[in-house]
């Protein structure tokens, strides 16, 4: 293997270094996405089935009443 051939290499292995560097910062992003996305719709979730409890009881009194 020549010098030329071995310089080639490093500075191709250096770029795929840089680009993985990039690649995990992304990811991190993207989990810390995903995890407030799932969050948000677990509440959601919630919220709707507090307010069809409350309109379920609302509904029975009024139809009680």
């Amino acid at each position: 293997m020549t010098e030329h051939n071995r310089r080639a290499d490093d500075e191709r292995l250096t770029l795929i270094e840089q680009k993985l560097d990039k690649l995990s910062g992304d990811v991190e992003d993207l989990v810390a996405a995903w995890r407030a996305a799932n969050w948000i719709v677990s509440f959601i979730k919630w919220a709707g089935g507090v307010s069809t409890a409350i309109v379920a009881i609302y509904t029975l009194i009024k139809l009680k009443g």
